[in-house]
């Protein structure tokens, strides 16, 4: 299922680093151009994997991996997020770097 999910991903932006059996780095550079926002991209990205898999996703978005690790724990965690979290501000990042520690 983890190659299906990952193959999923690979069809849909330009570079996944698997990173696991169930974690991937996606590069989503450029695709705001051809997609509209990244948020509706990753919502589109976690529907798409949802329906071909069955299995659901979270979407953490920051400028740098280990940030966007913390933004998809916090992603799963409040389901006010709908499965999504952008930690493109200083602002949003401390925000999210306070939750993490709770």
């Amino acid at each position: 299922m983890s190659r299906r999910v990952m193959a999923r991903l690979a069809e849909q932006v330009p570079a996944v680093e698997v990173y696991s059996i169930d974690e991937a780095f996606l590069d989503l550079q450029g695709l705001t151009t051809w997609y509209g926002t990244l948020d509706t991209r990753a919502q589109a990205l976690r529907r798409d994997v949802l329906a071909c898999t069955g299995i659901p996703t979270c979407v953490g978005m920051a400028p740098t991996k280990t940030l966007a690790k913390v933004a998809n724990r916090l992603a799963k965690k409040y389901p006010e997020l709908h499965g999504i979290l952008r930690l493109d501000t200083a602002s949003r990042r401390e925000r999210a770097l306070r939750a993490a520690r709770r």
